[in-house]
């Protein structure tokens, strides 16, 4: 059995949480467990999985230490966490869902508090930004393809700096456009498709998502959030108004099938 584990609390934030948990196990074919560390006020949480059709589980013991476990169980494929209790809250990412990011090896998913639409429709569209390099590139797929069931859009995102853009091109179009075939072969082979972009790669993520009316972010996390790591990481999950999906680059994964039928075909 596959389960998303869908951490509730007693805040506003649970309604897109547990509606987030929901898409991500329809995208995963898994099922939802819904838990809420009891803390008194259970509540909010326990109607909102009573609607949904799901039991809450109330889980003993300090927060971060009882969700850690849960999220350990062997059946548990991911994990769906609030970002923050309100919108334009201080910190992009609040203390508990940081400390189980910081320490857990499965994918995690990051809610915003502001999420809207997250019952509409499946996840179809998903925003992969990369820098292009092996490092962190390769493992986005190591780590989705295995966790994906159903078709899907697959639009990577690269953002030129101003020391990564190409030099003077000869043919602009047409010399990006090969550029960017050759980045999607390389770094991401089945991307539905590639957009370029120059500037704060925060503002470009949220640019793109907003044009391609993504349903996901998808970034690389590697664990680190000490001081000058993790930049891009921050930026996001404050300005996004969509869930992202983070994926620890040295967490375990099954083999990888580069050519899995639940990415749909490239498209030009």
């Amino acid at each position: 059995m596959r389960t998303v584990l869908a951490a509730l609390d007693a805040s506003a934030a649970a309604r897109p949480v547990l509606e987030a948990a929901f898409r991500i196990a329809e995208l995963t074919g898994a099922d939802v467990d819904a838990v809420h560390v009891t803390d008194g006020r259970t509540d909010l949480p326990g109607w909102l999985a009573g609607h949904k059709g799901v039991q809450l589980r109330v889980l003993d013991g300090a927060v971060e230490p009882a969700l850690l476990r849960a999220i350990g169980d062997e059946s548990v494929i991911a994990a769906v966490f609030g970002a923050r209790s309100t919108p334009g809250g201080r910190r992009p990412v609040g203390r508990t869902a940081m400390q189980v990011l910081r320490q857990t090896t499965k994918p995690i998913v990051v809610v915003p508090p502001d999420a809207v639409g997250l019952a509409a429709s499946p996840i179809h569209t998903l925003l992969v930004p990369l820098e292009g390099n092996r490092e962190t590139s390769r493992p986005v797929l190591e780590h989705l393809c295995p966790l994906i069931v159903g078709d899907v859009e697959l639009v990577v995102l690269h953002v030129f700096t101003s020391a990564t853009a190409p030099r003077a091109l000869d043919r602009a179009e047409q010399d990006l456009s090969l550029w960017g075939d050759e980045f999607v072969a390389r770094f991401c082979p089945g991307a539905t498709r590639i957009e370029l972009r120059t500037g704060p790669v925060g503002a470009r993520v949220a640019e793109v998502s907003a044009e391609e009316a993504v349903d996901l972010v998808v970034l690389s996390w590697s664990r680190d959030s000490s001081p000058g790591h993790a930049a891009v990481i921050r930026t996001v999950l404050g300005a996004s108004t969509v869930p992202v999906l983070l994926l620890p680059i040295d967490g375990a994964v099954g083999p990888i099938d580069l050519a899995a039928p639940s990415i749909s075909g490239r498209q030009r």
